[in-house]
This record gives structure tokens, sequence and C-alpha cells, in this order.
């Protein structure tokens, strides 16, 4: 299986480690964090489904959250928030096809990634998707664990649905924000998969 090249530096401080320990009775203790990290930086192919009123979960995880809300750009909307534990896939994908009209990245705390409301202050990175049919917006959310994300299209770039566009490490959350007119097909406690499980579609 492909692994991101994210993960390698961490794959080579546990792999050191591992071996530094080989010579000891702990030999096995330092295999076990080197094997999984580079399990948590794997990175699946993914089967996308084809439909321009397709909207597709962005992250693997759990359905966390699904409330109705109002935001700034796109007014009244549906909000989907996808926990991911440290045993999810971490690469995140497009929502939709469009263009990146804006990427913006907001410090904060580190609550813990399923605590609810308590994450509206974490630390995320902000980014708007436009098309044909509305604005789309996904917020990659820093938790307790997780440190460091990464965002790979910059404002102006053209994303496809399903299209790998960033990572998390290790462990967080992604919102997600559907214009008004989007029939939700998830519920609460369902677990979709990157670029494959289908949260809505446009009616």
């Amino acid at each position: 299986m492909k692994i991101r090249k994210e993960g390698f530096p961490f794959i080579v401080a546990t792999g050191v480690l591992a071996l530094f320990l080989s010579r000891t009775r702990l030999f096995f203790l330092g295999l076990v964090p080197a094997a999984f990290v580079a399990w948590f930086f794997r990175d699946p192919q993914r089967d996308v489904p084809e439909g321009d009123d397709m909207i597709l979960s962005p992250a693997d995880g759990t359905i966390q959250d699904i409330v109705e809300c109002t935001e700034d750009r796109i007014g009244q909307c549906t909000k989907i928030s996808i926990f991911m534990s440290v045993f999810n896939v971490h690469v995140n994908r497009a929502m939709v096809s469009g263009t990146m009209i804006e990427k913006r990245y907001r410090p904060g705390k580190f609550h813990m990634a399923n605590m609810g409301k308590k994450t509206e202050d974490n630390e995320r990175m902000i980014h708007y998707i436009k098309n044909d049919r509305g604005i789309f917006r996904v917020d990659q959310v820093a938790g307790l664990i997780a440190r460091r994300i990464s965002c790979w299209p910059d404002t102006g770039d053209t994303l496809l649905a399903g299209q790998k566009i960033g990572l998390i490490r290790f462990g967080s959350l992604l919102e997600c924000y559907l214009p008004k007119g989007v029939n939700v097909l998830v519920r609460v406690g369902d677990k979709p998969v990157a670029g494959e499980t289908i949260l809505g579609r446009m009616v």
C-alpha cells in the first residue's frame, strides 16, 4: 500500500528506535510504533463515484454531528462533522469539483476533536470551493494530538471531486458546510469513506 511522504520522518525516527532496541529484550516494543506510524500514513486507492449532483465525504471516520446553521459566505447550510480517530485513513479529499476561492489558516486551541462545541476554538485550515451549484466549505480541524494540518491546493486551483487535498496528523475532525438545497444522505454514527461515500445530493 502507498505511504504518504509526510510520514517518512516519523517512520525513520521509529525505525531508528526499533534498531536501537534490537539489541535488547525490548526489540518488539520498538517494532510496534514503527509499524503503527507506517500504517497511519497509508494512502489507499479509492473508487470515486461519478455525478455532478453528489457531495462526497472528504474524510474517513464517524459522523459526529449534523446541524442546520448559517455561514457568512454560504448563508443557510448544513454542517456535517466527521471525527477521525488515529485508526482512520487521514488523507482528505475534495467534496466536490470546483475552484478553491479561499484558503485560510486560523490558529487556535487543541481540544479533543470529539468534544463537540469546544472544538469551535480549535486550530483549523478553512477552505472554500465554488462551482455552479454554490459554495462549499471544509474545515480541517486540529485535535488534542493533531498539531500539523496540511492542505495542498492553493487559492485559485481547480479541484476534482475525490481529489486528495490534505492530511492531518494524528486524529482530528473535518467540518463540512453544505449549501441550502442539499439532500443529506448520512446520519450520525455512520462511518463514511473519503472519496467514496456520498454525504448528500443537490436537489
